[in-house]
């Protein structure tokens, strides 16, 4: 932030009155809102100046040819802090109903309208000057040609399917793969790809759309962005919907784009679906499996139903490994729609020795639910063990070898889930949930432990772990 201050100071010549850092969600990019004067502009830095630049270049030509875009009002000598017009918080995104299956408010439905219109201006920008767009400085390839397609499905194969111990046969997958890149790269590009047309990337000022995060656009098929905005996961729009907007696409290419086929864009269209659906698994396999951020997490299973439909439409009969994996997916847990989720509600979490006695209730109301560990494998009776308790990772690979434990803390968590829901309902604050053992040192500190992880998985609210007899 004082980096931005800084910077902000030599390009004005006086401080700002307010700097407040905005959410980046899962982009490198740092942002911040800077009021002074009256007004407000948005701050950036990014340390990537190649992608800094692509963007500069992209805003410049798009203001040329009258896109509505946020003009760059300064930027800095080391090309990585920039200043923007601030267009506000509302984003198509937050505009869309919270169960939007139920139907789309017709001044959305207009907005959605306008931003059609303009992905056809997007993707011919230029052309009818005669000359197209300038491409180089484009970041970091200038063309979504098969070897870019490759590394997006490389990213799904390695940050999801991998990290989420999905099955599948990875000859096989390649040959898809090498189909679905052959298929899409039959002619060459032409148009300007956005890469990442999605809701939360359109702004909305005074009822119309603005465009933002344009950096990483390149040339690339036609159907792709709107792959992108149809099938936007958390977005989750209605199939009767994503019909309206795909013919009002058609109606407007048909009006914008000179040469353009109907028939060769729906071929097209639904491989695009595929390929970007595969691409956006990837990043909340990395975002939320590896860097452990719930938000992608949660999106998971809305990608996973937008394929589930078109498979159901033999859409992807082409693909048939890609087929396969799509069915094991909607089979998994991966297809679980949110969780429960309260801001009010703790669990509080605890291991100890019944020797010692039960541990009170952490509310003062008593009650909650009581585990008894003792008919467990016990590593205690080991020397080896002795003098270690249930967060050692000896003791943990001890329990976790027998399946009769993992057995006693699934049938626990099942036990447990339509208390949580039911609590979570009734707008409670605490429940108590104890495991005990001999001594409290191995086999329920291990469970305790375990069983914070399947909370926290299974629910989104705060769980509290305490060892009482091993706190530290």
């Amino acid at each position: 932030m004082e980096n931005i201050r800084q910077r902000f100071i030599r390009w004005k010549g006086f401080a700002p009155s307010f700097i407040t850092t905005l959410s980046a969600n899962g982009s490198s990019r740092s942002y911040y809102r800077i009021g002074f004067e009256g007004q407000t502009v948005l701050g950036a830095f990014n340390a990537s100046v190649p992608e800094n630049e692509a963007y500069f270049s992209f805003t410049r030509q798009f203001v040329q040819a009258g896109l509505p875009v946020p003009q760059v009002l300064h930027i800095a000598e080391d090309r990585k802090t920039y200043f923007v017009e601030d267009l506000g918080d509302d984003t198509l995104f937050s505009l869309l109903p919270k169960d939007s299956r139920s139907g789309i408010p017709e001044n959305v439905r207009g907005v959605y309208r306008q931003v059609i219109e303009n992905l056809t201006r997007f993707q011919t920008a230029g052309m009818k000057a005669g000359k197209g767009l300038d491409y180089s400085h484009v970041y970091p390839v200038a063309d979504f040609d098969r070897t870019a397609m490759m590394w997006d499905l490389n990213y799904f194969k390695y940050s999801f399917l991998k990290l989420a111990d999905i099955v599948f046969d990875e000859p096989a997958l390649e040959t898809d793969f090498d189909s679905l890149c052959a298929f899409l790269n039959r002619e060459p590009h032409r148009y300007f790809m956005y890469r990442d047309f999605q809701s939360r990337n359109i702004m909305v000022r005074g009822g119309a759309p603005w465009f933002i995060d344009f950096q990483g656009g390149r040339k690339g098929p036609l159907g792709y962005d709107l792959a992108s905005l149809l099938y936007d996961a958390k977005a989750s729009l209605p199939d009767d919907f994503r019909q309206f907007l795909l013919e009002s696409y058609l109606e407007a290419a048909a009006r914008n784009i000179a040469g353009f086929r109907k028939e060769d864009f729906c071929r097209e269209f639904y491989a695009c679906v595929l390929l970007r659906i595969l691409q956006a698994m990837g990043a909340y396999g990395l975002r939320g499996l590896c860097q452990k951020k719930d938000l992608f997490l949660k999106s998971i299973p809305y990608a996973i139903r937008n394929l589930a439909g078109l498979r159901q439409k033999g859409v992807f009969s082409p693909y048939p490994e890609i087929e396969r994996i799509i069915a094991r997916l909607e089979a998994s847990h991966w297809s679980d729609f949110g969780n429960p989720a309260s801001d009010k509600l703790t669990l509080h979490l605890c291991s100890f020795s019944f020797k010692k006695g039960l541990p009170p209730s952490e509310d003062g109301h008593g009650g909650g639910f009581v585990f008894d560990c003792r008919f467990l494998p016990n590593p205690g009776r080991l020397e080896q063990y002795k003098t270690l308790t249930g967060r050692n990772s000896e003791v943990q690979s001890f329990l976790a070898a027998y399946p009769e434990v993992d057995a006693f803390l699934q049938n626990c968590l099942e036990l447990l889930k339509p208390a949580v829901r039911n609590y979570i309902d009734r707008g409670f604050e605490s429940l108590s949930i104890a495991f005990g053992c001999t001594g409290g040192q191995h086999r329920s500190v291990y469970c305790a432990e375990k069983m914070k992880t399947l909370l926290e998985r299974n629910f989104s609210v705060k769980v509290e772990l305490t060892h009482r007899e091993h706190p530290e």
